[in-house]
């Protein structure tokens, strides 16, 4: 004889999972200097956002900008530069010469 699924265990599963993730999530941006960086080890509200979040990641033989990824650089990809887009400061590859703003520079 099977058993019908109840609401209970439902909602027991599904506070499982949110308790899960939410205990997953570690780690907060706090200001280092001039600078908004990520730091894994340590938990309580932000201290800042960066400008740009993200990071750049090695993939292969490749550094490719990951936008949704938080954490130091893994990698420095061997061309482009930060370019200043309205408010936004974004990596452009095909660009060269100084950078004109920084990814991890607090937001105002």
């Amino acid at each position: 004889m099977k058993r019908p699924v109840t609401g209970s265990f439902v909602l027991m599963a599904l506070l499982c999972c949110g308790l899960t993730a939410a205990m997953q999530e570690k780690g907060r941006y706090k200001a280092d200097g001039e600078a908004c960086v990520w730091d894994a080890s340590d938990s309580g509200p932000n201290q800042c956002t960066p400008r740009t979040a993200g990071r750049f990641k090695k993939n292969g033989d490749d550094c490719q900008w990951e936008p949704r990824d938080k954490g130091p650089d893994q990698c420095t990809p061997p061309r482009g530069r930060w370019k200043t887009d309205g408010d936004q400061c974004v990596f452009d590859v095909k660009d060269s010469g100084p950078d004109q703003c920084k990814p991890r520079a607090p937001r105002k």
